[in-house]
Protein backbone atom coordinates (compact mmCIF):
# COMPACT_ATOMS: atom_id res chain seq x y z
CA UNK A 1 0.00 0.00 0.00
CA UNK A 2 2.91 2.33 0.69
CA UNK A 3 3.34 4.83 -2.14
CA UNK A 4 0.19 3.66 -3.95
CA UNK A 5 -2.55 5.80 -5.47
CA UNK A 6 -5.71 4.25 -4.03
CA UNK A 7 -9.44 4.42 -4.68
CA UNK A 8 -11.56 3.58 -1.64
CA UNK A 9 -14.88 2.82 -3.29
CA UNK A 10 -18.02 3.12 -1.15
CA UNK A 11 -15.88 4.80 1.49
CA UNK A 12 -18.86 5.74 3.67
CA UNK A 13 -17.83 7.91 6.60
CA UNK A 14 -14.15 7.77 5.61
CA UNK A 15 -12.58 5.74 8.40
CA UNK A 16 -11.05 3.27 5.95
CA UNK A 17 -9.80 6.02 3.65
CA UNK A 18 -7.96 7.64 6.53
CA UNK A 19 -6.45 4.29 7.56
CA UNK A 20 -5.21 3.72 4.00
CA UNK A 21 -3.49 7.11 4.05
CA UNK A 22 -1.98 6.40 7.46
CA UNK A 23 -0.66 3.09 6.07
CA UNK A 24 1.41 5.06 3.56
CA UNK A 25 -0.74 5.48 0.45
CA UNK A 26 0.46 8.41 -1.65
CA UNK A 27 -3.11 9.45 -2.41
CA UNK A 28 -6.55 8.14 -1.49
CA UNK A 29 -9.73 8.96 -3.39
CA UNK A 30 -12.69 8.19 -1.14
CA UNK A 31 -15.78 7.70 -3.31
CA UNK A 32 -19.39 7.39 -2.19
CA UNK A 33 -22.91 8.45 -3.20
CA UNK A 34 -24.00 9.34 0.34
CA UNK A 35 -23.58 13.09 0.71
CA UNK A 36 -24.10 13.07 4.48
CA UNK A 37 -21.54 10.31 4.98
CA UNK A 38 -19.03 12.25 2.91
CA UNK A 39 -19.65 15.40 4.94
CA UNK A 40 -18.87 13.40 8.08
CA UNK A 41 -15.77 11.92 6.40
CA UNK A 42 -14.43 15.36 5.51
CA UNK A 43 -15.02 16.54 9.06
CA UNK A 44 -13.85 13.54 11.09
CA UNK A 45 -11.49 11.62 8.79
CA UNK A 46 -9.63 14.33 6.95
CA UNK A 47 -6.03 13.61 5.96
CA UNK A 48 -3.66 15.49 3.63
CA UNK A 49 -3.49 12.46 1.31
CA UNK A 50 -7.27 11.91 1.16
CA UNK A 51 -9.83 13.58 -1.10
CA UNK A 52 -13.51 12.65 -0.94
CA UNK A 53 -15.76 12.55 -4.01
CA UNK A 54 -19.50 12.12 -4.43
CA UNK A 55 -19.75 9.80 -7.43
CA UNK A 56 -21.28 6.65 -8.90
CA UNK A 57 -18.89 3.72 -8.51
CA UNK A 58 -19.62 2.46 -12.03
CA UNK A 59 -18.83 5.80 -13.68
CA UNK A 60 -16.12 7.36 -11.54
CA UNK A 61 -12.91 8.01 -13.48
CA UNK A 62 -10.11 8.54 -10.95
CA UNK A 63 -7.20 10.93 -11.29
CA UNK A 64 -4.43 9.94 -10.81
CA UNK A 65 -4.89 6.44 -12.23
CA UNK A 66 -5.03 4.13 -9.21
CA UNK A 67 -2.66 1.24 -8.60
CA UNK A 68 -5.00 -0.07 -5.88
CA UNK A 69 -8.82 -0.14 -5.85
CA UNK A 70 -10.51 -1.14 -2.59
CA UNK A 71 -14.17 -2.23 -2.52
CA UNK A 72 -15.09 -3.96 0.72
CA UNK A 73 -18.61 -5.37 0.80
CA UNK A 74 -19.70 -3.15 -2.07
CA UNK A 75 -20.38 -5.41 -5.04
CA UNK A 76 -23.41 -7.15 -3.52
CA UNK A 77 -25.13 -3.75 -3.17
CA UNK A 78 -24.84 -2.85 -6.85
CA UNK A 79 -27.59 -3.44 -9.43
CA UNK A 80 -25.01 -4.33 -12.11
CA UNK A 81 -21.97 -6.06 -10.55
CA UNK A 82 -20.58 -7.11 -13.94
CA UNK A 83 -20.56 -3.49 -15.14
CA UNK A 84 -18.76 -2.39 -11.97
CA UNK A 85 -16.00 -5.01 -12.20
CA UNK A 86 -15.53 -4.23 -15.90
CA UNK A 87 -15.16 -0.54 -15.01
CA UNK A 88 -12.52 -1.26 -12.35
CA UNK A 89 -10.63 -3.44 -14.82
CA UNK A 90 -10.68 -0.58 -17.33
CA UNK A 91 -9.43 2.22 -15.06
CA UNK A 92 -6.99 0.32 -12.83
CA UNK A 93 -3.32 0.61 -13.78
CA UNK A 94 -1.72 -2.48 -15.40
CA UNK A 95 -0.47 -4.76 -12.63
CA UNK A 96 -2.66 -2.91 -10.13
CA UNK A 97 -4.47 -4.57 -7.25
CA UNK A 98 -8.22 -4.84 -6.74
CA UNK A 99 -9.00 -5.65 -3.10
CA UNK A 100 -12.62 -6.77 -2.88
CA UNK A 101 -14.84 -8.60 -0.43
CA UNK A 102 -18.37 -10.00 -0.59
CA UNK A 103 -20.60 -12.20 1.54
CA UNK A 104 -20.36 -15.75 0.18
CA UNK A 105 -23.47 -17.01 1.93
CA UNK A 106 -27.08 -15.98 1.42
CA UNK A 107 -27.32 -12.29 2.27
CA UNK A 108 -30.17 -10.91 0.18
CA UNK A 109 -32.66 -12.49 2.59
CA UNK A 110 -31.70 -10.50 5.67
CA UNK A 111 -30.39 -7.27 4.16
CA UNK A 112 -32.70 -5.34 1.81
CA UNK A 113 -29.71 -3.40 0.47
CA UNK A 114 -28.05 -6.56 -0.87
CA UNK A 115 -29.09 -7.13 -4.48
CA UNK A 116 -26.89 -10.13 -5.34
CA UNK A 117 -25.76 -13.29 -3.60
CA UNK A 118 -22.30 -14.68 -4.36
CA UNK A 119 -20.70 -18.02 -3.73
CA UNK A 120 -16.93 -18.39 -3.59
CA UNK A 121 -17.08 -19.83 -7.10
CA UNK A 122 -19.30 -17.14 -8.65
CA UNK A 123 -17.24 -14.33 -7.10
CA UNK A 124 -14.00 -15.77 -8.44
CA UNK A 125 -15.58 -16.36 -11.86
CA UNK A 126 -16.76 -12.74 -12.06
CA UNK A 127 -13.28 -11.37 -11.43
CA UNK A 128 -11.42 -13.90 -13.59
CA UNK A 129 -13.72 -13.11 -16.53
CA UNK A 130 -12.39 -9.53 -16.43
CA UNK A 131 -8.73 -10.48 -16.41
CA UNK A 132 -7.94 -10.48 -12.70
CA UNK A 133 -5.59 -13.03 -11.13
CA UNK A 134 -6.10 -14.07 -7.51
CA UNK A 135 -3.10 -13.39 -5.26
CA UNK A 136 -4.30 -13.68 -1.65
CA UNK A 137 -7.52 -14.45 0.18
CA UNK A 138 -9.01 -14.09 3.63
CA UNK A 139 -12.13 -15.95 4.78
CA UNK A 140 -14.17 -14.78 7.75
CA UNK A 141 -17.28 -16.06 9.54
CA UNK A 142 -19.81 -14.16 11.61
CA UNK A 143 -22.13 -16.22 13.80
CA UNK A 144 -25.46 -14.79 14.86
CA UNK A 145 -28.42 -15.78 17.01
CA UNK A 146 -32.11 -16.09 16.23
CA UNK A 147 -32.56 -12.93 18.28
CA UNK A 148 -30.15 -11.12 15.95
CA UNK A 149 -32.04 -12.40 12.93
CA UNK A 150 -35.43 -11.39 14.29
CA UNK A 151 -34.30 -8.00 15.56
CA UNK A 152 -34.63 -8.75 19.25
CA UNK A 153 -33.14 -6.74 22.14
CA UNK A 154 -29.43 -6.17 21.74
CA UNK A 155 -29.53 -6.99 18.03
CA UNK A 156 -28.37 -3.52 17.07
CA UNK A 157 -29.76 -1.21 14.43
CA UNK A 158 -32.77 -2.46 12.48
CA UNK A 159 -32.06 -0.18 9.54
CA UNK A 160 -30.28 -2.93 7.60
CA UNK A 161 -32.62 -5.79 8.51
CA UNK A 162 -35.28 -6.95 6.08
CA UNK A 163 -38.83 -6.61 7.38
CA UNK A 164 -41.50 -9.24 6.66
CA UNK A 165 -38.87 -11.92 6.13
CA UNK A 166 -41.36 -14.82 6.07
CA UNK A 167 -43.38 -13.15 3.29
CA UNK A 168 -40.16 -12.34 1.44
CA UNK A 169 -39.08 -16.01 1.63
CA UNK A 170 -42.48 -17.01 0.20
CA UNK A 171 -41.69 -14.85 -2.85
CA UNK A 172 -38.07 -16.12 -3.07
CA UNK A 173 -38.20 -19.87 -2.31
CA UNK A 174 -34.76 -20.55 -3.83
CA UNK A 175 -33.12 -18.23 -1.32
CA UNK A 176 -35.08 -19.82 1.51
CA UNK A 177 -33.81 -23.27 0.49
CA UNK A 178 -30.24 -21.97 0.37
CA UNK A 179 -30.58 -20.47 3.87
CA UNK A 180 -32.03 -23.72 5.26
CA UNK A 181 -29.21 -25.79 3.72
CA UNK A 182 -26.60 -23.43 5.13
CA UNK A 183 -28.18 -23.46 8.60
CA UNK A 184 -28.42 -27.25 8.69
CA UNK A 185 -24.79 -27.71 7.66
CA UNK A 186 -23.04 -24.77 9.38
CA UNK A 187 -25.52 -23.22 11.81
CA UNK A 188 -26.47 -19.55 11.95
CA UNK A 189 -23.53 -18.03 10.14
CA UNK A 190 -22.66 -15.51 7.48
CA UNK A 191 -19.36 -16.02 5.66
CA UNK A 192 -17.26 -13.44 3.83
CA UNK A 193 -14.43 -13.70 1.32
CA UNK A 194 -11.82 -10.99 0.77
CA UNK A 195 -9.47 -11.41 -2.18
CA UNK A 196 -6.51 -9.43 -3.47
CA UNK A 197 -6.66 -9.55 -7.25
CA UNK A 198 -3.95 -8.43 -9.67
CA UNK A 199 -4.82 -6.93 -13.04
CA UNK A 200 -2.96 -8.66 -15.84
Amino acid sequence: MRGADVVDCACGTGHGSELLAQAGARSVQGVDLDREALAFARLRHAHPAVTYYEADACRYVPTPTPSVWVSLETIEHLPRPVEFVAHVAKVLAPGGRFIASVPVTVSTDGDPHHLSDFSRESFRALLKTHGFVEEKKLEQSHRFSLGDAMGGPGAGSRRDRRRGLAAWYARHPRVFVERVKLTLTKGLVNEYLTVVWRKK
